[in-house]
């Protein structure tokens, strides 16, 4: 199996498991992906999905091998699938962590893309170098980055196909933290995955809407939603310890 999973308190971890390869991703691993994600939304134990890699990698990007085996179609069918996997983690109800280490290239930063949050371990080199092998990113790289570092910042990454320390990739607005190791991101994780749900969900629709609606419009939404937290029974409970403390 490509894809492996492990569950710790409320948090899923999901890891590419090729680390002989790098965690180099394939169709074999991409449906397996799918099928975690499909999952994990409708597990309501699971409060926050993890995206990482076995061994050293997060994912040094499409299987060379594949890649050299493709034809047009071929090629268009696996960067659909890759796009099918990455419009579901975006529009899963629940936060998406990624946490990058190692190399994180190519087709496997895309996937972070889509991720909520990226943390970044050090010593982890990020980039879109799919030009160096005369391609261009198929899976969000010209399209998902630049609404992420700027148009400008995105062109120059994928022009050069510029590697990327974890620090620079923070300096640069791709990763949200850098932590010393994966246990420091972990217990990110674990903070997040003590806040309640519906807040989470919220938060995330809100700030994706965000980027496509009007100001004032989403204004209105942000209200709106706000306001309903106040019915939710969860939520009421919070506010009245805070209260009595």
């Amino acid at each position: 199996m490509p894809v492996v999973r492990n569950t710790i308190g409320s948090a899923i971890y999901v890891y590419l498991d090729r680390p002989e390869k790098k965690n180099a991703i394939d169709m074999e691993t991409i449906s397996d992906l799918e099928k975690v994600i499909d999952d994990s939304e409708l597990d309501e134990e699971i409060r926050v999905v993890v995206i990482s890699g076995r061994g050293r990698d997060f994912s040094a990007g499409a299987d060379i091998d594949m890649l050299a085996s493709f034809n047009s179609t071929s090629a268009y069918q696996f960067r659909i699938a890759m796009n099918r996997v990455s419009k579901k983690i975006r529009d899963m109800s629940k936060p998406v962590v990624a946490i990058l280490k190692g190399y994180s290239l190519g087709g496997g930063l895309e996937l972070a893309e889509s991720a909520d949050i990226r943390i970044a371990v050090k010593g982890a080199v990020i980039g879109q170098p799919e030009i160096s092998i005369g391609i261009n990113a198929g899976a969000g790289g010209n399209v998902i980055l630049p609404r992420i570092v700027g148009a400008g910042r995105a062109m120059y990454m994928a022009m050069t196909g510029l590697k990327m320390s974890a620090e620079e990739a923070k300096a640069a607005g791709l990763v949200d933290e850098v932590v010393d190791d994966e246990e420091q991101a972990m217990r990110i994780v674990e903070d997040i995955s003590r806040k309640p749900p519906v807040t989470l969900q919220y938060i995330k629709r809100l700030v994706n809407a965000s980027l496509d609606l009007p100001l004032d419009r989403a204004m209105e939404e942000e209200a709106l939603y706000f306001s309903m937290l106040f019915t939710r029974k969860e939520v009421t409970d919070i506010l009245s310890r805070w209260r009595r403390e």
